[in-house]
């Protein structure tokens, strides 16, 4: 989730304002969480050793986000995100944190409603990037909702950041407003590839395999660049096998 920290990033302002609930097991990280938002000067910050002592905290008081474990404590991860869901609203900002996002069910969370997520161990810029990508970036396209195949909704929304920054990028060549823009796309097709690389089935191979299967599909589709050069390129193969015959 790492992203150039200029592109995308909130204010002073911002996250003084802002209420961050660290739900943490271990004792330590939890601390370490704690002196870090401390240290990035987010505002009001409160912690919780479970998922149910976090849901009390909800109960007591408002927060802004809540940082918490993607393993069950006493409860699982899935049911506290539905029950602060449900009391809160889903206006809230939700990351879970794993030590091992592809294993725990962080993209069952994501497809819930959780705006990013938490890879541990962290650093000072990587709970940083997860705040502010989960608070400021774009949400998570629909189709992560609707898909049937994970590997194909994950390419679609990589290929679709891909198609947004490139865009931006031609326009920002004539236009200021455009090149104010470039920054923000770009975080965004880095998230986008952060999330296929850590959410494909089949690990890299898996997702380059359906990278591949998507550009094929797409450059026989309706005239598009690509697809013309294909055209051209199975000519000229054509051409040469003719020749090759003479």
């Amino acid at each position: 989730m790492a992203h150039d920290s200029a592109s995308i990033s909130m204010s002073p302002a911002e996250r003084s304002r802002a209420s961050v609930l660290l739900v943490e097991s271990d004792p330590m990280e939890r601390n370490n969480m704690r002196t870090a938002l401390k240290a990035l000067g987010y505002g009001a910050l409160a912690d919780a050793p479970s998922h149910a002592a976090a849901l009390e905290k909800l109960d007591e008081r408002k927060f802004t986000h809540v940082v918490f474990e993607a393993k069950r404590t006493n409860m699982p991860a899935k049911e506290f995100l539905h029950k602060v869901f449900e009391g809160v609203g889903t206006n809230i900002v939700c990351i879970p944190s794993s030590y091992e996002p592809s294993v725990d069910d962080v993209f069952d969370l994501l497809i819930m409603g959780a705006r990013g997520y938490l890879v541990k161990p962290f650093t000072i810029d990587s709970i940083e990037d997860a705040i502010v990508m989960a608070t400021k970036g774009d949400p998570l396209p629909d189709a992560l909702l609707t898909a049937r195949d994970r590997n194909e909704a994950l390419v679609a929304i990589m290929m679709s950041s891909l198609d947004k920054a490139a865009t931006i990028m031609r326009q920002a060549q004539q236009f200021d407003t455009a090149k104010r823009e470039v920054p923000r796309v770009i975080a965004n097709f880095q998230r986008a590839a952060g999330l296929g690389r850590t959410f494909s089935k089949g690990g890299d191979p898996g997702l380059l395999e359906a990278i591949e299967k998507f550009c094929i599909e797409r450059s026989n589709g309706p005239a598009t660049k690509l697809g013309r050069l294909r055209k051209r390129l199975r000519s000229g193969r054509d051409d040469e096998g003719d020749t090759s015959e003479g």
